[in-house]
This record gives structure tokens, sequence and C-alpha cells, in this order.
């Protein structure tokens, strides 16, 4: 069963014999087809034997693994249009707060976040561990999304933290602005599953609207793989600020997954599937080097 609430309101739409996000009908600008278990099951004996003796049994897995690759396409993309309307969201809201203040061409460092937000998405009968968090005391974005095995479906976890400032003073100046942190985690997937995680560094003009993103880590497993992750990184955009605008610079987090049948999903950024080592990304300092 779908759980899936935007704004305090739960917005289903059926396709077919499937029941489906309405943000995944419209306004992602994507093709959505979301199979029933009877669609799953279309291919006869015939059509398997013949598949079979083509490409060998492997194969039936690879049709799965097809679809499950696209549900977990079709949750990520419904989780970044998330973050984005929580940023949006959050910059009508500080707009009439105090806030941190950057003189136009003059270099200021940030060591602490005072922004940041979280939410998550599933669809299907698998068995699913998913959720995420963010924690201003330590500028960090928890997420965890896992699936499997048995049932199908699809899931996504996402979270942001950041540092919101006013930019004072006339006129325009480019910047270069760095984040410094930290990621750990893990994505893996097994008999035909999908699972992704995608970090990035993201600057938001809140007077604009305006977005500069640059990709941090990014990996997708599927069929069978497994990838870790334990590093720091230092990450930059170049942007023209503008006096008297307002700037939110975030690190987020996504992660999803989908599986089908005995496949298994999982893309470990937090605490949230069940077990706690420390996973997720965190800044040390935002720097504004004009």
């Amino acid at each position: 069963m779908l759980r899936k609430v935007v704004a305090g309101l739960l917005v289903l739409v059926v396709l077919g014999s499937a029941v489906v996000p309405a943000a995944l009908a419209a306004g992602l600008d994507i093709n959505v087809t979301i199979p029933s278990v009877a669609e799953c099951n279309k291919l006869g004996d015939k059509e398997i034997k013949v598949i079979n003796a083509v490409s060998g049994a492997e194969s039936v897995d690879y049709l799965y693994t097809e679809k499950t690759k696209r549900w977990a396409e079709i949750y990520h993309e419904l989780a970044k249009k998330e973050i984005l309307d929580s940023v949006k969201e959050t910059g009508r809201i500080i707009a009439t707060t105090t806030k941190s203040t950057v003189m136009l061409g003059s270099d200021t460092t940030f060591y602490t976040s005072d922004s940041g937000d979280h939410g998550s998405s599933s669809w299907g009968v698998a068995p699913t561990w998913y959720g995420s968090q963010y924690y201003l005391s330590s500028n960090k974005v928890e997420a965890a999304t896992l699936l499997g095995p048995g049932g199908y479906g699809s899931a996504s976890a996402w979270g942001w933290v950041g540092k919101a400032f006013y930019v004072s003073g006339t006129g325009t100046k480019p910047a270069n602005i760095i984040m410094r942190g930290h990621i750990y985690g893990l994505t893996s997937a097994v008999a035909g599953g999908n699972s992704n995680v995608e970090i990035n560094l993201v600057v938001y003009d809140t007077t604009t609207g305006a977005k500069y993103t640059t990709t941090i880590y990014q990996k997708s497993e599927g069929g069978l793989g497994w990838t870790g992750v334990d590093k720091d990184f230092n990450n930059g955009i170049s942007v023209n600020l503008q006096g008297g605008h307002t700037y939110i610079v975030y690190t987020e987090v996504i992660t999803s997954g989908a599986v089908y049948g005995t496949g298994e999903a999982g893309s470990d950024f937090g605490r949230f599937d069940g077990d706690y080592l420390g996973e997720g990304a965190w800044f040390y300092e935002i720097t504004i080097d004009f």
C-alpha cells in the first residue's frame, strides 16, 4: 500500500491495477508505468522456455531487474522533487527571520547549520525498512532504504541540511562556495534488486529560485553487487552572489531502491535500515570565497 503525504494530504492515483503517487503521474515530466503483480507475471511457460533457450535462465532475472531499475528511478526523481519543494518552503519561512550575513566581497566560513528537512515514500508490498533524518547539531544527514526479499515495490528516503545567509551590499560578485565534509555508507543489490544513492552540494537562491548543484557522490547497483564509501569530500560551486539576496547552501542525500520477488536492494546511509555504524553525510565547514 502506498504511503505518500504531500503537505499533509494523502495523494493517490490509480494507474491500471496499481496505485501510485499523483506526483508520478504528473509533475515529474517522466513516463510512468507501474506494472501490477499480474502484469509482472504475464510471461507464460512458452515464453520463458524460449528466453531460457536463447540466453539462459538468468534472462528472467534480467527482465525483473529492468523493471525494478525503472521503479527505483521513479522514486529517486520523486525524492528530488520533494527536496526542492522543501527547500523552497524553507526559503519562504526564513525570508522573515534573522539570518547570518555575508558582506559582498568578504570571505566567510560557517561551521554550523540552521536549516534542514527529511522525508520518505514507498509503494508496493515488499518488506521495507526506510527513513531519514537531519541533525543540526552535527551538520549531518542520514537516509536509508532497504527492501526485500519477497513481494514487489519501491521506496525512497531523503534529507538535507545546510546554512542560510543574507548577502549585504550592492551589485554582484563571483564566489566559490566550498563544502568540506565526509560520507559513509553502502549501496547493494541482490537477485534483481536495484538501489541508488545521490549526494549533492546545492546552492539555492531563495530570492530568485535559482539552483546550482554539483555531485559529491553517486552510485547505483542492479542485479548483484555492492559498493561501500567512507571518505572526505571537498566540493565547490562557482556562483555569482548578489547583494540583497538570501541563499541556502546545503548537502542533500537521496536513497532509493526497488525489488521484485527474491530481489533485495539496499542504500544504507543512515540508521533506518535496522543497524547503525555511523552512516550518513555531514559537513565540517562551508566557505564563501570571493
